[in-house]
């Protein structure tokens, strides 16, 4: 099959067949007949077969130009086809693509410059393959640092697939894959189902004494750590105010234990900041990276000052490492996503495109009866769907996979299957890509809303 992309890619969708056409239906059969279950309900709902792309566009084996609405799961901030991230791979490629983790060059490169945007007390590095993995490093390295076996997360919270991962995680993903990991005990985060006409201070107020309580009568001892995302991904696009996240600082400076922000979502430029805890001020002990950060290629990072990092048992040679973790090729296509985040200013863009799509949702979606609450920050946006706008009850599956394949039919590619709706494009996305989206979400709901 020809997979060159020479003809002139579309700013916005070109549609050549429905969606999925026949071709996509096709790959999808044929792979499905090879994988087994378990895959994402949007590719098994969506049947679509990804052929190539630029930018925020897509191309699937049809010849349809799609706009990826999703970045790939949160994944491709630089858009697609970027030529710095592929001519950084191909070069690397020829010179050593693996070597353990033993030193190299780039490898160096990428942390130096990794380190010269991060804060001073985040001096030292863990690499590994994905974000469940820095997740699991870091349970480990917290544990070798303090000499604690407790670890307080929260609700809606979600860290990965990977059984410590898992354990952090809250909601449907653990159904039926227990026991967890002993010694997480989950506390109650700021959450707009619950929170309604309380302003940032309450909700921060009722979460931070929930945690006290939660500390002197469940847990043994104090934590080893306190670990949360500073802006909830999967459990529901939901920003942690800053005051939650001072309290939190305050508590793990009383306490001893370690703060860690999970950024493997929203790091990177996602909301609008080079790093989602420059919002609220607050730096945290450990910090975890991922997704975008690799320009696409599978990443994973621990973040920390050397005096957590190279404390205990954990750090005993041989301990913490990884076969493949930092492995020249993640290096170099790291290196290349962070200088064209710097370079492309993209950064700025979500801030301004990511102001302009809220924006642009909020009015337009505030008839439908299906929508609760758009929120967000920069290009990180969710759309609450729900079947009853009073009870505010979650919109149904059904729905959900509704409005999946009404955006698919209108040329928007989404991968949430959630009630709330994530809307996570490249931070490449134009002005115009942002209006596309916002009247394709709008007569998607429509369209539900009158045939309900």
């Amino acid at each position: 099959m020809d997979t060159s992309t020479d003809e002139v890619v579309t700013e916005l969708p070109v549609l050549r067949t429905e969606v999925p056409g026949p071709n996509s239906r096709a790959v999808f059969k044929k792979d499905q007949s090879l994988l087994a279950a378990g895959n994402s309900a949007g590719s098994l709902w969506s049947e679509l077969a990804i052929r190539d792309g630029r930018g925020a566009m897509i191309r699937d084996v049809d010849g349809n130009w799609l706009l990826d609405a999703c970045s790939g799961t949160v994944v491709m901030n630089l858009g697609h086809g970027h030529r710095g991230v592929a001519d950084a791979l191909a070069e690397q490629a020829g010179l050593l693509t693996h070597f353990y983790d033993f030193a190299t060059e780039v490898r160096v490169e990428f942390l130096e410059t990794l380190t010269a945007l991060l804060p001073a007390e985040l001096d030292a590095f863990h690499l590994a393959n994905s974000g469940s993995e820095a997740v699991e490093a870091a349970i480990r390295i917290v544990r070798s640092a303090t000499g604690r076996y407790e670890v307080i997360a929260f609700h809606n919270a979600y860290h990965g697939r990977t059984f410590g991962a898992l354990a952090l995680t809250t909601g449907a993903g653990r159904e039926g894959l227990g026991p967890m990991m002993p010694g997480v005990t989950h506390s109650v985060a700021p959450d707009p189902s619950w929170g309604r006409g309380m302003d940032d201070s309450e909700t921060s107020a009722t979460c931070a004494r929930h945690l006290e309580r939660l500390v002197k009568q469940v847990l043994t001892d104090q934590p080893a750590a306190v670990v949360i995302e500073p802006m909830q991904g999967a459990g529901g696009m939901i920003p942690i105010p800053g005051e939650f996240l001072r309290y939190l600082r305050e508590f793990c400076d009383r306490t001893g234990a370690l703060l860690v922000f999970d950024e493997i979502l929203t790091g990177g430029g996602r909301t609008g900041r080079l790093w989602t805890f420059e919002h609220s001020g607050v730096i945290p002990d450990i910090l975890l990276l991922g997704k975008g950060i690799g320009g696409g290629f599978p990443i994973g990072i621990v973040a920390g000052p050397r005096s957590v990092m190279d404390a205990g048992p954990g750090a005993e040679p041989t301990h913490n490492s990884s076969t493949f973790g930092g492995n020249p090729l993640a290096c170099a296509a790291g290196l290349a996503a962070i200088r064209a985040l710097e370079r492309e200013e993209l950064v700025e863009n979500a801030a301004k495109v990511g102001a302009h799509l809220i924006d642009g949702l909020t009015k337009r979606l505030e008839k439908r009866q299906s929508v609760a609450e758009v929120r967000g920050l920069g290009l990180a946006i969710g759309i609450e769907l729900v079947s009853d706008p009073i009870s505010r009850s979650p919109a149904g599956g059904e729905f959900v996979r509704d409005v999946l394949l009404g955006l698919l039919r209108r040329g928007v590619v989404i991968s949430s299957t959630s009630h709330v709706v994530r809307i996570t494009p490249p931070l490449c996305l134009t002005f115009s890509q942002a209006d596309f989206i916002t009247e394709a979400v709008n007569s998607t709901l429509l369209e539900l809303e009158r045939s309900s």
